[in-house]
């Protein structure tokens, strides 16, 4: 087993020895980490074959005779491991253990069951909860209250960056082989650390979504140059978000990248992009499209429903895509 810490915040970490040379993210900062070699082997208690029973004790200040190795450095080891391992439970909590990528249930039945842990509960609840605060509050505090809308504008913005973060931290976890929504109660959640994580992010939006987007406000037609675009969004933007958040690179917003990746794992990630646009349009456009306008500061039981499908339907997604990284992990080859 191998301790190490990370370089940047110091948090301590073990790691089988088959794991030398692997990079990850470290859960507290958020930056990049690498396994390091294992340490040199010490001496092993060990007796030659040709040596004979028959030799007498060592005096105290006597070499070793031919063929014996001390056999102290074995129990020295293992007393400096158990010392080693005391001082890192008593800096703090230990990584989660290794991702195993096994199901607990039918697959689909398990996808489904995804946002069921406790961080992503409480995360679940503050994405419903806030609209339906908002709404109440706003039948409360008159309209011409001093500051009303830029406090609402604040704690939905502060909200927005937490789950954009979240959103991402799913998709990783799943990249490793979670099963439920990571539990990162002891996370950096610093406003610069969601927004470092969540700009990256934004970054992937405005290459590949906003082309397109500006396309048909501008243009307002649906021609061969706007099925053209969206070709390009259609295709890039899963592997880019993807990318973006395992390597936490730029080289996601580098096309030529994406189409190398793609073709390694073409036909799976056909349908990857299939289920994801199921996905989409049954959990998050449709709703959205077909719930009727309520009063204003109201949010009315369609609007409810469509709020909890689209919540729920953000995390189902962020897992199917960090899944495809796993199962396809050995043809992608990203370092996780």
């Amino acid at each position: 087993m191998i301790h190490f810490e990370c370089g940047h915040c110091g948090r301590g970490f073990k790691a089988p020895e088959t794991d030398a040379g692997k990079a990850g993210r470290c859960p507290q900062c958020g930056n990049k980490v690498v396994v390091p070699p294992a340490p040199a082997e010490e001496l092993t208690l060990v007796r030659e074959p040709n040596a004979t029973p028959t030799q007498k004790p060592l005096e105290s200040n006597a070499a070793p005779p031919s063929g014996w190795i001390d056999s102290s450095h074995r129990a020295q080891e293992a007393e400096t491991r158990r010392r080693d391992q005391e001082v890192l439970e008593s800096l703090g909590p230990l990584p989660v253990p290794e991702r195993t990528g096994e199901r607990q249930f039918f697959w689909l039945f398990d996808i489904l069951v995804y946002p069921f842990s406790g961080t992503g509960l409480v995360t679940l609840g503050v994405i419903i909860g806030f609209p339906l605060v908002r709404a109440l509050l706003g039948a409360v505090i008159p309209p011409f209250m001093p500051y009303r809308g830029f406090l609402f504008l604040i704690i939905g913005s502060v909200l927005t960056l937490y789950l954009g973060w979240y959103l991402a931290e799913c998709v990783y976890d799943s990249a490793k082989g979670g099963t439920r929504a990571p539990d990162v109660m002891d996370a950096d959640t610093s406003l610069g650390s969601l927004w470092s994580r969540v700009s990256y992010l934004l970054a992937v939006y405005l290459i590949y979504g906003l082309p397109v987007l500006i396309y048909v406000l501008i243009m307002q037609r649906f021609d061969a140059i706007f099925w053209a675009l969206a070709a390009w969004a259609v295709l890039l933007f899963p592997m880019g978000l993807l990318a973006m958040v395992i390597n936490d690179s730029v080289s996601a917003l580098n096309p030529f990248f994406l189409v190398g990746s793609i073709a390694r794992v073409f036909l799976p990630y056909l349908g990857l992009v299939t289920c994801l646009i199921g996905m989409a349009c049954l959990l998050i456009l449709l709703p959205a499209l077909f719930r009727p306008a309520p009063p204003a500061e109201a949010i009315g039981a369609f609007g409810l429903a469509s709020l909890v499908l689209g919540a729920y339907g953000s995390f189902l997604f962020a897992h199917v895509l960090g899944r495809f990284y796993w199962r396809h992990r050995d043809r992608l080859d990203w370092g996780i």
